[in-house]
């Protein structure tokens, strides 16, 4: 037990505290890092209050700049029409163009003048990574975090790369203003510096770079295009020379074969039949003389003429002859007496004149029979090859609707070809 030795007065209370750890040797050897850990630890804390004191004093910086730096701004003026390139066109009518797509085609291209690709071209050609005033990015925030980690000795976090023409980029287009000018494909693009000069030849950069950009977008399309109907074309001359020879094919195998825009056997047809008229027509009038001549030979040469069909040199002459004798015979008849010898002799001759006419007329008569026989052989003939090839031509049309059908199938395989093969020599 123990005793307080003054008792009348107040007793101080000693708290105890946790003992700190002892310092390494680094800590004690290197108080330069520990004062950045305590200023590491402080910005941390207060990294909220420190960011908006830097937001607010680069504003404030800005503005104050914006105020004291004269600008100048330098406007061009660009057309941009409406465009509707089709490869092949695939509908009967085209569409219309609408008002409203022709002005979201132009706010499009609005949007393409201040891209980042156009302006790369510009921050090149125009050395803008080396002026001052497209410099003013802001503060390096990952940077700046970088420098400090090293500091501390704290490792490096893993960063990207980044392209210093982008906060170039990204300058230049605050720089910039771009807008359609009212029911018009007209965009105006002004561009702001603090040289009238400078301002004027960035926006005539913009607006070449633009230009430049566009060719170069338009010759990768035709490119594409053209890769695209080379494909499409040898396809469609394949599709064309199988169809062509499924024609070709089709017509050996049914023996159709076209000369002058006719088939073989409609116009063989028409020659048969024409012969066959023509056939008939002669083997009518050979039997006409035929019988014409079996009724000359069973009736008597004094009793009438001989007609027209049956008329021959010879036999004229033999009928004259005859007819002479036949007037002497008379004439010695009345003059001498039918018993005389010459009256006789004049008989006899009348006789070998009837003979020889009956000849010449039974050699007429064979010669007709043969005649009226070969046209009548000749007309069965015809007849026969003709209802033969009426035949094989009903036979051939029921096979040329087929033939059609395919013929139509090349023809159109064929105009897709030369749509294809007429475009692809006009992007070339």
């Amino acid at each position: 037990m123990f005793i307080n030795p003054k008792p009348k007065e107040q007793s101080n209370i000693i708290r105890a505290v946790p003992t700190p750890p002892p310092l390494s040797v680094t800590e004690r050897d290197n108080p330069v890092r520990a004062l950045l850990d305590e200023t590491w630890t402080f910005l941390r804390r207060n990294k909220k209050y420190l960011l908006g004191g830097m937001l607010a004093a680069l504003l404030a910086a800005t503005a104050v700049e914006l105020a004291v730096t004269p600008h100048y701004r330098a406007t061009i003026q660009i057309m941009i029409g409406p465009t509707d390139l089709k490869l092949v066109e695939k509908s009967v009518l085209p569409a219309a163009q609408t008002p409203d797509a022709n002005v979201m085609q132009v706010e499009t291209e609005t949007r393409v003048l201040i891209s980042d690709r156009v302006l790369r071209r510009v921050v090149r050609s125009e050395h803008l990574t080396d002026d001052p005033e497209f410099q003013r990015g802001g503060l390096n925030l990952p940077g700046f975090v970088a420098a400090l980690r090293a500091s501390v000795g704290m490792p490096a976090a893993q960063t990207l790369t980044v392209d210093p023409e982008i906060n170039v980029i990204r300058q230049l287009q605050r720089n910039i203003t771009a807008k359609r000018s009212e029911r018009t494909y007209v965009v105006d693009l002004a561009v702001e510096t603090s040289d009238p000069e400078k301002s004027a030849r960035v926006a005539n950069a913009i607006g070449t770079a633009y230009l430049d950009e566009q060719a170069d977008a338009r010759a990768e399309a035709a490119r594409r295009a053209t890769d695209s109907l080379g494909a499409r074309l040898n396809e469609q001359r394949e599709r064309l020379t199988q169809a062509e020879e499924q024609v070709e094919q089709y017509k050996a195998q049914h023996n159709i074969v076209n000369a002058s825009g006719r088939l073989v056997d409609d116009q063989q047809l028409t020659e048969l039949n024409n012969q066959l008229i023509t056939a008939r027509a002669r083997a009518a009038e050979a039997k006409a003389k035929y019988e014409q001549v079996l009724a000359l030979r069973r009736g008597k040469l004094d009793q009438g003429g001989i007609p027209e069909a049956v008329q021959s040199t010879t036999l004229g002459l033999l009928r004259d002859q005859y007819g002479t004798i036949s007037r002497q015979e008379a004439n010695l008849t009345a003059e001498l007496g039918p018993r005389h010898p010459r009256v006789i002799e004049a008989r006899a001759q009348l006789v070998r004149a009837q003979q020889q006419i009956g000849e010449e007329i039974a050699r007429i008569a064979e010669a007709s029979r043969i005649d009226y026989e070969r046209t009548l052989a000749n007309e069965t003939a015809l007849a026969t090859n003709l209802a033969t090839l009426k035949q094989r031509a009903m036979d051939t049309g029921l096979a040329f609707v087929k033939l059609r059908e395919l013929e139509r199938e090349a023809e159109a395989s064929r105009a897709v070809y030369e749509s294809f093969l007429v475009r692809t020599r006009e992007i070339r």
